[in-house]
This record gives structure tokens, C-alpha cells and sequence, in this order.
């Protein structure tokens, strides 16, 4: 019998975009999971569009708060409530591929010194209709937090750490005594920067300090790019990125399972 992999998403304000991120879940060719929803007292109809799904598959699990507990917090809160063997996290507006569960639990219960899995993302930049492939080593003490599975060993995140929350989660806690996490080079995650929108996995960037910055314990090439946002506006950042980097990506060339979730 597969191992059951509890999903954890915190959501908030995302009507625009959480139908297709819990469908790319419900989809997954790996079928025992549960997926457990925090809502972070949305104002839309967030909570209503997650009811008329869960209406048609009862692995989805909704729960609706009355505060904003935060991304985090939300999580150790999703955390007390998980039954899984794995947890796998994504964002309220990430698309996963449809063979990332399978591929990623199939690899850990091969490799039993692994505590966890990632994979590559594309960051999608909406206002340009380009991409970029980001990728992690191939063993490493961090992987893309919206690509993470992980062995349920009650770990939580540690609340006092304001910034790079997820990056010191993976770093100091999973990876704690030398334990690694193995990454995929192929892109399992397409993650949606939309055009207007100040997206939930990035909102922290914004509240930094310079100092904070310097001392965060993450990839160079990252701490490169959040201090540069520090200096210039976003818009400034993703234009540089997707009309100078070589490797950009367009429709044409995505993987064709992400294709259909570009907007014209």
C-alpha cells in the first residue's frame, strides 16, 4: 500500500488561482493523500470555491480561520493536524506536474537517508509570458520550499525566525546531523508571479531589512537577488531577469503539462 503524503497549503485572498493549485494536487497519479487547506480569513471566496471541492473529493480537508495566522504558523498548525508518512508543501498558487508526488515518494522509500525530496521550479513572470528554470544541487541541505516532501518526523518550523523562514527550516532542522535532501533537476513545480499581485510566497521579501538580508542562510545567488529588490522595484527585477538571462523560457517551450496554465 503507498504510504499516505499529507499535503499542507496555507491560503489567503486566492480565488484567482487555488482551483487550479488544488486540482494540480487532487490530479497527482500518486493517490493516497490528504490535503489539508488553512485558510488565513480570506475575503474573497477562497473558502467557498475549496467547499465546491471538496464536495467532489473528500481527501481535501478545509481549515477556515477567523485571524491571519501567517504562512508559518499556519503550517505548524497544519502540522498538528497531518496523518501522512511524508509532508509535501505547496503554495495557494503553485501548480505541481502530475507525476511530482509519485516521482518524489517512489525516490525516498528507495533511499531511506534521505529525509526529503525536491525538485526544480519555473518561476512564471505573468506581466512578460516568460519563465526561468531554478534548480537546487543535486543533494543538498535546501531544496524549493513550494517542491518539498519530506519524512513526517514531527519537525516545526521555528516562528522566531522572521525571514527565510523555510530556508533555515530545511537547513537546520530536516538536515540537522547530516542528513541531506535530494533534488530533481526536472521541473515538477510551475510557480505563477502574477502580474499586480503580491504573491504569498514572496510577501516576506518585501519587509526586510539590509542587515536582515546579509544574514539570512541561504544560496548566494538568492541573497544576490533579495538585495537587489532591497534597491529596485520589483517590476525593475523580473524585467532584467526574464529580457537578459539566456535561458529564458516562453509558452512554446515549457514543459506541455504547464502550458495550459499561462494566460494569453
Amino acid at each position: 500500500m503507498q504510504p499516505l503524503v499529507s499535503v499542507l497549503i496555507c491560503s489567503y485572498n486566492a480565488e484567482k488561482f487555488i482551483e487550479s493549485t488544488i486540482y494540480s494536487v487532487l490530479g497527482q497519479t500518486y493517490k493516497n493523500i490528504e490535503l489539508l487547506v488553512l485558510d488565513n480569513a480570506s475575503t474573497d471566496k477562497t473558502v467557498d470555491i475549496l467547499k465546491r471541492i471538496q464536495l467532489k473529493d473528500k481527501r481535501l480537508h478545509i481549515f477556515a480561520e477567523n485571524k491571519n495566522h501567517g504562512a508559518y504558523p499556519g503550517l505548524n498548525y497544519l502540522l498538528e493536524h497531518a496523518h501522512g508518512v511524508y509532508i509535501a508543501i505547496n503554495d495557494h498558487d503553485d501548480i505541481w506536474h502530475t507525476e511530482k508526488l509519485r516521482k518524489q515518494i517512489s525516490y525516498l522509500e528507495k533511499h531511506k537517508d534521505m529525509i526529503g525530496c525536491g525538485t526544480a521550479i519555473i518561476n512564471w513572470y505573468e506581466e512578460y509570458g516568460k519563465g526561468i528554470l531554478r534548480t537546487q544541487p543535486e543533494k543538498h541541505t535546501v531544496a524549493w520550499h513550494t517542491s518539498l516532501v519530506y519524512r513526517n518526523e514531527s519537525f516545526r518550523y521555528d516562528t522566531s525566525k522572521t525571514v527565510g523562514t523555510d530556508f533555515y527550516f530545511m537547513k537546520n532542522v530536516l538536515c540537522q546531523n547530516g542528513r541531506k535532501i535530494y533534488n530533481f533537476p526536472e521541473p515538477y513545480v510551475f510557480r505563477r508571479i502574477w502580474k499586480g499581485q503580491k504573491n504569498l510566497s514572496s510577501n516576506w521579501m518585501r519587509k526586510m531589512t539590509l542587515n536582515e538580508i546579509v544574514r539570512l542562510e541561504i544560496p548566494f545567488i538568492d541573497k544576490m537577488a533579495l538585495l537587489n529588490r532591497k534597491f529596485f522595484p520589483a517590476f525593475v527585477i523580473e524585467y532584467m531577469i526574464t529580457h537578459i538571462n539566456r535561458s529564458v523560457l516562453t509558452k512554446n517551450t515549457l514543459p506541455s503539462e504547464f502550458r495550459k496554465f499561462v494566460v494569453a
